[in-house]
């Protein structure tokens, strides 16, 4: 009994002089970063000053843009012109020359990689007794424009010297091309150089 009553003494001394120990503090997760915004990327365009003297696929267009305006007479004419151009030796000119309400230069290209993105067009302009003259950015899905932008709050009117312009538009989930270029309203003449698209 005496032994039973030593290792009961010396077990209850264990237990009154054990260091108990600290809770365990989780600390709180940080919040998750943000994503990072995509960095502005540069868009391969083809022929974007007019530099190329391979001939177009048809209605002697530039080399990569195809020409078109509003169904009807032919009222605009299309050239690559070697007079003033902004950068290199070629620039592009849109004539009126008869009543119907637009004509305009442009390139398509897929629009897949930048669906959820923006996409930027910048070029060069310059215009003579300009009625109306913008740059073009339409974004297209299913046969239908998803979004466009025609410089309509600032068209380039009455006669200018080379200036460069920017517009937006963004590249909706279902969008399949992106078609880029200028548009000439009305009276006057149009040039067109140095275009640049990118993605942000």
């Amino acid at each position: 009994m005496r032994g039973c009553a030593v290792i009961a003494v010396a077990a209850l001394a264990g237990c009154t002089t054990a260091t108990p120990h600290a809770p365990v503090v989780t600390p709180p997760s940080a919040p998750a970063a943000a994503p990072a915004p995509y960095a502005a990327s540069s868009i391969k365009l083809a022929n974007a000053g007019f530099e190329s003297t391979v001939p177009g696929r048809r209605n002697n267009d530039p080399d990569g843009w195809f020409s078109h305006q509003h169904a009807g007479e032919p009222s605009y004419k299309f050239a690559v012109d070697t007079a003033d151009p902004h950068g290199g030796a070629r620039s592009l000119r849109i004539d009126n020359t008869g009543p119907e309400p637009y004509g305009a230069i442009a390139q398509s290209i897929d629009a897949k990689p930048y669906r959820g993105r923006t996409v930027q067009l910048s070029g060069w302009l310059r215009t003579r007794d300009s009625a109306n003259a913008t740059l073009s950015l339409i974004v297209l899905g299913n046969g239908v424009q998803l979004a466009n932008n025609f410089m309509a709050d600032a068209p380039v009117k009455g006669t200018t010297a080379w200036k460069r312009y920017s517009i937006s538009a963004p590249v909706a989930p279902n969008a399949e091309f992106v078609e880029i270029g200028a548009m000439m309203q009305g009276k006057g003449s149009l040039w067109l150089d140095d275009v640049e698209l990118s993605v942000k």
